[in-house]
């Protein structure tokens, strides 16, 4: 209608997902370990975030941090005092 040119869109190209070779099993108690970032909110409104370090072996918890904000660095904090 009003002579403009309209590029058609490519689709992207998605790449093959790699198939990750077999999961070793832990045989004793702090050969690997397991992190997540759970997220609760107070009933006040205010978010909460705690990180948890699980001994896959054992289902220990070594770390339990729990904070208002986590940044990179906090998560890095916690990991090395739990390594020391």
């Amino acid at each position: 209608e009003m002579g403009l040119q309209l590029r058609n869109k490519v689709p992207k190209r998605r790449m093959k997902a790699r198939s990750r070779g077999d999961r070793t099993v832990a045989t004793h108690s702090n050969q690997t370990c397991a992190m997540d970032l759970v997220h609760d909110q107070l009933a006040t409104g205010r978010k909460l975030r705690i990180l948890t370090v699980i001994d896959t072996f054992s289902r220990f918890s070594p770390a339990v941090d729990p904070r208002f904000s986590y940044r990179g660095k906090d998560v890095v904090q916690a990991l090395k005092r739990r390594s020391s």
